[in-house]
Formats: structure tokens, sequence, C-alpha cells
């Protein structure tokens, strides 16, 4: 394959994220000397980006410079949107977001994807201004490994739960950096070429999706 540079994905999110904050650290006119950031009672529409590294290697790409890249299971960018709800009286957030989840490597001849659309409930403990703890779970929709080159190769895996455990700093009021970890498994269901069913894969082994990552998170 020839090869498109996989790190433009990476450098246009952290573009966008560094503005973001670049756009939030001005302070207004006649703003306190003293801000703060504690999340106000009530609801709040979230958006939220970040990247992941982990899981099983499930395709090695070889590219005409001779160079390699690798889509993993627990790779390799998250983007998502929902809502977080802080309690007045209760030092205790919950959020609830959709999610697209994928690796990629890509080339002039052909594609490799994995996609994924994680649904994740967490609870946080908000005593805290700056720093916030929390964990919940993910159910992972239909996840799926595709490889078009010459035809559409695809394998299908069983929808999957998955733990979730963050913590995240406020860098401004609205503009949080969070650090997570994740556990979770794929199971492989069935293999298809242009859409036509080639092997039943459900006795196949799982594969590890376990990943760490870093996102932002952006509170209205």
């Amino acid at each position: 394959m020839i090869r498109n540079n996989k790190l433009i994905a990476a450098l246009a999110l952290s573009a966008a994220c560094t503005g973001a904050q670049a756009l939030n650290d001005q302070p207004a006119a006649g703003q306190s000397a003293t801000t703060s950031f504690a999340t106000a009672p009530g609801a709040h529409f979230i958006l939220n980006g970040g990247l992941t590294y982990g899981g099983d290697t499930l395709v090695t790409v070889n590219y005409s410079d001779g160079s390699s890249g690798k889509v993993k299971a627990g790779s390799f960018v998250q983007l998502g949107a929902g809502m977080l709800y802080q309690m007045q009286e209760n030092p205790v957030a919950l959020q609830i977001t959709a999610n697209y989840h994928y690796d990629l490597e890509q080339g002039s001849n052909g594609t490799v994807l994995f996609y994924r659309y994680p649904i994740e409930a967490l609870a946080y403990y908000t005593g805290n201004e700056r720093w916030r703890l929390g964990g919940g779970v993910r159910y992972v929709l239909n996840p799926m490994r595709t490889i078009t080159m010459g035809g559409k190769y695809r394998i299908s895996f069983d929808n999957a739960f998955g733990l979730v455990g963050e913590t995240g700093y406020a860098i401004t009021p609205n503009f949080w950096v969070n650090v997570r970890a994740v556990l979770e498994k794929y199971q492989p269901n069935d293999y298809t070429i242009n859409d036509v069913l080639a092997a039943d894969m459900s006795a196949s082994p799982s594969v590890n999706g376990n990943h760490i990552g870093v996102n932002f998170s952006y509170q209205f």
C-alpha cells in the first residue's frame, strides 16, 4: 500500500483542542482574579475527543516505502458527545456519552479500519474543583474490522461490555483533560467477503481491546 500519514488525525485533534483552550483562556471584561473551576449544578452538554492506544494487533500493513502500520483493537481516536449532570447537594457528577472509536491505516489503494460505537456511563467524584476521579461502564456496539482493497473483507464482533477508569483535570472551568484506562474484549462473530458470509468465527478466541488514553472534554 502507498501510505497516507496516520498522524494527520492526531495533529488535527490536538490543534482543535489547543484552539478551544486558547479561546477559553481569555478573561472576560471585569472578571475577578479568582476563578472558580467548580462545575455548576445541573445538566451540561459535552463534547469530547482523544487518542487511545492498546489491545491486540488486528492487522499489520506493509507500505511500498518500506514502513508498516498496525490496526489495533484498543486504538486510536475516540470522538463523542453527551450530557453531564452535576449534583447540587453532593460532590458527584454523572455523565453519559455516545462515541465513535476507530483505528485506521490508509493507502492510495486500500483501507484497513476497525471501528465501534461505545456508549459510556460514568460517575465522578467532584469534591475538588480542578480534579475529578471516576469510573463506569461502556457498551460497545457494532465492532467491525474491514479491509477494502480489491474487495471488501469484513470481520464482525459481538457487542461488548467494558470497564472505564478516568481522572480529569480542569484546564479552564469548561475545558478538561482526562487520562483513562479501559478493560474490554471482543468476540469474533462472522467473516464476510463482499458482504457474502465466508466463515463462522464464533468459536475463535476473543480479542483483547484493553487500552489507555488521553481525551479532552468541553462542557457547555
